[in-house]
């Protein structure tokens, strides 16, 4: 399934039963393509990443809840959200200790959400932002890289794997807008989906992320 809609009500926590009966089938399905899949999810900030890894949650057992961006309250989602355990996390070395538990002691049918590995990227600025380097860079990538390794390994015990992030213009002239990450670190990934508002209605779409293309330093 590529592609996925739902309206304003559902974001602002109400009329969800409502909802789920309308619309309960296609949700259900999209839940179901994302299965023992590792995917990302990605959208510009306050478009509803948040509230749709929650509504995703009723379709799952179990839910392992990596708590990254503090911008919400589990409290916000009780009425939503099932069977969730939230872990908060508060550094790259937080989150890097509580992947490398998973992947010495995996379970089994759970379903995994990081949200969203991106907010950790400011942990790699700087203080003083004129000391600028491509260092900065090179350590975001790496990071981000060894966690959707480690994720990729605990998919494969049965597990389904949600990678929430923001969103980045990659390219100028043709406007394509691509997740947050390096392009090294979306190998991992099953899936790439972005989530966007048009017309009151948000939209998850499955894009395709185009590898780089490479410029000759001459031709003959």
């Amino acid at each position: 399934m590529s592609r996925f809609e739902f309206n304003e009500e559902v974001m602002r926590l109400a009329e969800l039963e409502k909802f789920e009966k309308e619309k309960g089938d296609k949700l259900k399905q999209f839940a179901e393509s994302i299965k023992n899949k590792l995917v990302v999810l990605f959208g510009e900030p306050f478009v509803g990443k948040t509230t749709f890894a929650h509504v995703l949650t009723r379709y799952f057992d179990t839910t392992v809840y990596f708590r990254i961006d503090r911008n919400f309250s589990p409290d916000q989602f009780k009425k939503i959200a099932k069977n969730v355990e939230y872990i908060n996390i508060n550094s790259p070395q937080h989150l890097n200790y509580q992947l490398n538990e998973l992947v010495r002691n995996p379970p089994n049918g759970v379903f995994i959400v990081v949200d969203s590995v991106t907010s950790l990227d400011a942990f790699f600025m700087p203080a003083d932002p004129t000391k600028q380097s491509p260092l900065v860079d090179k350590l975001r990538a790496r990071f981000a890289d060894s966690v959707m390794q480690r994720l990729a390994i605990i998919r494969e015990y049965n597990n389904t794997v949600l990678v929430i992030a923001h969103e980045r213009l990659k390219d100028f002239e043709s406007g394509e807008i691509v997740p947050r990450f390096n392009i090294v670190a979306l190998r991992h990934c099953n899936a790439t989906f972005r989530l966007v508002k048009q017309n009151g209605k948000r939209k998850i779409i499955k894009v395709t992320i185009r590898e780089p293309v490479e410029k000759p330093d001459f031709e003959f």
